[in-house]
């Protein structure tokens, strides 16, 4: 069985997970909903990474 290359597409959405996670544990203003200037641009990059990333699962698994 051959190893398949990692999913460079999942690992960048799981690294904006972790990145976002860890600014809002920190953020007093984001844990309220209110992105913060730092935090805003972590927030999206992650809601850019989960629609690319959700929108490539649905079509596989129209296939």
């Amino acid at each position: 069985m051959t190893k398949q290359p990692p999913d460079d597409l999942y690992l960048r959405y799981m690294a904006a997970f972790r990145a976002a996670t860890a600014h809002t544990a920190d953020c007093p203003a984001c844990q309220a909903g209110q992105d913060c200037a730092p935090g805003a641009p972590l927030h999206e990059r992650l809601a850019r990474l989960q629609d690319a990333y959700r929108a490539r699962q649905a079509k596989q698994r129209r296939r």
